[in-house]
């Protein structure tokens, strides 16, 4: 994302200004290293955290604090070609309503805009249309922009429980297959600190710590996934083998769990074989392997003659002396 000042002047402010403002060590941390960055300078959290030496779950929490206080303005847009950027505004001392809309008034031309948070601190909320009110007055649940904060929230409590070693290997912005990942939880009934109890059980027992500890982590996007999605059995109130609302060992998943054992013992177990279906074959008939009475007395007569021929002369040649040998 891109850093720009909000205010002119904004990065000559003194640190004991800032600490004034009773900000804690890391939004500290952040505001200032923000103020100091030159106008348009591209950066990441992840390279902050890195550089101050802060995790960056901390600077994420920070960020969202600074937000909400008004000190940062996260504008996120998309271009007429189709591109989407985000930009980061931000200010020594609370955003104003006239500095607001003039950074609105920076991206009139984007396709798609996105400010957060929504309005300066202050501004009174615009009302909504009548007709929304009375619908939600009649059913007594909440407006639709009400369950889009508190989903939005939600998402940024479960992000925050990722595991620093895995955050500084995903890339910035965050792809939206995680963002759906925890969205797609929560809409199946999770609460938000089921998932963050989730993603760090998941983290030490499938075993990507120690990956992570060792540097052999090559896809850290499929491992935020592996850590965020429901498991698999079909009993929506189980939690990786315990049952949310008892306790107690999912029954479902013993069930799952037996059937699998049980299959593969089938599969390993050798088939038993039957010696009826395989019945003793019937040996020849001794005529058939009478051998003698198929050759051709001929040819086997011709055959003996060579044989004694060549038996002979081979006797003859052990007889007679060698010409070297004889004596004059």
């Amino acid at each position: 994302m891109r850093i720009f000042h909000g205010r002119p002047g904004a990065g000559a402010v003194q640190k004991e200004t800032l600490r004034a403002a009773g900000l804690d060590g890391a939004a500290l941390t952040l505001l200032g290293a923000l103020l100091d960055c030159a106008d348009g300078q591209t950066l990441t959290l992840a390279a902050l955290a890195e550089q101050h030496g802060v995790p960056v779950r901390r600077l994420h929490s920070a960020a969202r604090s600074l937000t909400a206080d008004g000190l940062l303005l996260r504008v996120k847009y998309e271009s007429p070609g189709g591109r989407w950027a985000t930009d980061l505004y931000v200010f020594p001392t609370p955003v104003t309503a006239v500095e607001f809309e003039a950074v609105r008034g920076r991206h009139a031309g984007a396709v798609t805009l996105t400010l957060e948070p929504d309005r300066a601190p202050g501004t009174p909320q615009p009302a909504p249309p009548a007709e929304p009110v009375a619908a939600a007055a009649v059913s007594g649940g909440p407006l639709e922009q009400d369950v889009e904060l508190v989903t939005v929230a939600a998402v940024l409590e479960v992000l925050d429980a990722l595991p620093g070693q895995l955050t500084v290997l995903l890339p910035s912005p965050l792809p939206a297959a995680v963002t759906g990942a925890v969205r797609a939880a929560l809409a199946a009934g999770r609460q938000a600190e089921d998932l963050s109890a989730r993603v760090v059980r998941r983290w030490w027992a499938h075993g990507y710590a120690t990956k992570a500890a060792l540097g052999a982590m090559s896809r850290p996007v499929g491992v935020a996934i592996a850590l965020l999605r429901p498991g698999p059995c079909p009993d929506p109130r189980c939690e990786d083998g315990v049952n949310l609302d008892t306790g107690m060992p999912c029954p479902r998943c013993a069930e799952r769990s037996e059937d699998f054992h049980r299959a593969k013992a089938t599969e390993n177990t050798p088939p038993v074989v039957d010696v009826a279906d395989f019945p003793t074959p019937t040996p020849p008939a001794f005529a058939s392997l009478d051998l003698t009475s198929r050759i051709d007395p001929e040819t086997n007569a011709a055959g003996i003659a060579r044989t004694r021929a060549a038996l002979a002369a081979a006797k003859n040649a052990r007889t007679t002396p060698h010409p070297s040998r004889r004596t004059t």
